[in-house]
């Protein structure tokens, strides 16, 4: 039963960040290239740099602490290209471990959900979670990566989103320069 009470919240997280909310609705080109031009974010007691040319986004949701996207890459039906939402939740002493395989196996039921990778990495000086993976939205292709981390009793998620026709390695090193500057203040 608890195993159901934490996949649900997850399963909805997940769900939030493959639909992409509320973004505007420009047409421009795709543009792959990385500027190595920066904006810092800092507020809700994190801090990254991110692509000059992205926007930040004031999104609301119970674990959003952050939202960041690329404007320049879009789909014909709205929605954002490329996304990076960053969540934050209390832990309420579910190990590290435990809630990475929640997500996975709640991740697991996208329609056609496909792992790509999972790995071990170091965020902010912390061991995190790594999964890239690929789904469906009314038969558009999403591909995402989130790292998941714990520090002093919160889970931070780090989900990277991209929805076709832009792919994770088109948006690769601008979501490497997130992840890799990313601090907790």
């Amino acid at each position: 039963m608890k195993k159901y009470l934490i996949a649900i919240p997850l399963i909805l997280i997940f769900s939030v960040i493959l639909v992409y909310g509320y973004v505007n609705n420009s047409n421009q080109p795709l543009n792959p290239s990385f500027d190595n031009s920066t904006k810092t974010y800092s507020a809700n007691g994190i801090s990254f740099k991110y692509p000059l040319d992205w926007q930040k986004v004031n999104k609301n949701g119970q674990y959003v602490i952050a939202y960041v996207k690329d404007p320049k890459v879009n789909n014909t039906d709205g929605k954002p290209g490329a996304v990076v939402e960053i969540q934050k939740k209390a832990s309420n002493g579910i190990p590290l471990e435990r809630f990475y395989d929640e997500f996975k196996f709640g991740a697991s039921s996208t329609p056609g959900y496909q792992q790509l990778s999972e790995s071990i990495i170091e965020v902010d000086n912390l061991t995190a979670y790594e999964l890239t993976a690929s789904g469906s939205d009314n038969g558009i292709q999403d591909q995402f990566e989130v790292v998941l981390f714990e520090k002093e009793g919160y889970i931070y998620m780090i989900a990277c989103g991209t929805r076709a026709p832009t792919y994770l390695t088109d948006e690769e090193n601008n979501f490497n320069l997130i992840i890799d500057s990313f601090k907790i203040q």
